[in-house]
């Protein structure tokens, strides 16, 4: 029997080029139409030839249009949609779900069949045209006057939420603004003006958010820490008189207070003075007499 032939280096460079300029996130606004139908179906599955042929995608390659739709599931707590694409053969997903317990398929199925998934609109909508959630940052980032625009053009919560972490990172070149901590899946983007405040615009406008590590984007929305219209770091307990500090502690905390936090390059996504007012009114009770 012959042994296939691997392409060269050369080859798979170039196939990798020629994956990376699929959208993978329009494959996944196709995919999406057709997983929330099945699910409103009783017994509804579907297999990965059948889901291929209805969006025109080769079932070897629906991996990356489902690891798309299984991320957003995860990240916004939603049942796993992609638990109804299953082999053929023995009707389960394959290795590569992990959104639910394979041990408790049942109960993973009977969660998303049923979600209300006509509720709400497709989360991809914004690729139908082909643009993809990194474009759109990186819009953002060019043009920080087309907040409210992009936010119209995505409309669904947790997509808009991403593509302002994805400005924020730029914006902010991977850094966090309180501890300059750069491990970027640590990285989240908070809000000053909290997101049911917001204005359509507010909702996307990077002047409205600051990039912080999760603990300091924890100690920021319980108002712990807060930042001056002048970048000054306050925290609330400055001297450590409220308890014991460990060395970990203080390196987050009381040693960050008067510091200045790091501002982005352009000014333009600099946290306006009314969105850090908005933060230290709501929390201005707790500072206080410190």
């Amino acid at each position: 029997m012959a042994v296939p032939r691997l392409p060269s280096r050369g080859g798979l460079i170039e196939h990798l080029g020629e994956w990376m300029a699929v959208n993978q996130e329009e494959r996944a606004y196709r995919a999406w139409k057709v997983l929330t139908a099945v699910a409103a179906k009783k017994d509804g599955l579907i297999t990965y030839g059948e889901l291929g042929e209805a969006i025109n995608v080769h079932h070897r390659a629906l991996r990356y249009v489902l690891g798309v739709i299984q991320a957003y599931c995860l990240d916004q707590k939603l049942p796993p949609l992609t638990i109804l694409v299953v082999n053929a053969q023995d009707r389960t997903p394959s290795y590569g779900f992990i959104a639910w317990d394979a041990t408790d398929l049942p109960e993973g199925l009977r969660k998303v069949r049923n979600h209300p998934w006509n509720e709400s609109e497709n989360p991809f909508l914004y690729a139908s045209k082909g643009e993809t959630e990194e474009e759109l940052a990186a819009e953002l980032d060019a043009d920080p006057g087309k907040a409210e625009d992009i936010y119209a053009q995505v409309k669904v919560r947790g997509t808009a939420q991403s593509i302002f972490r994805k400005a924020l990172l730029l914006a902010y070149q991977g850094r966090c603004a309180i501890c300059g901590l750069t491990f970027e899946d640590a990285l989240q983007a908070s809000h000053l003006i909290e997101w049911n405040d917001c204005s359509p615009a507010q909702r996307m406008a990077t002047c409205n958010g600051l990039l912080l590590c999760a603990t300091h984007h924890r100690l920021f929305d319980w108002g712990y820490i807060t930042i001056a219209p002048d970048h000054t770091v306050f925290y609330i307990d400055p001297k450590g008189r409220d308890g014991k500090y460990s060395n970990a502690d203080t390196q987050v905390s009381t040693a960050l207070h008067g510091k200045k936090a790091f501002m982005p390059k352009d000014r333009r996504h600099w946290p306006s003075a009314e969105c850090l007012g908005w933060h230290y009114k709501a929390h201005e009770w707790k500072f206080e007499g410190r």
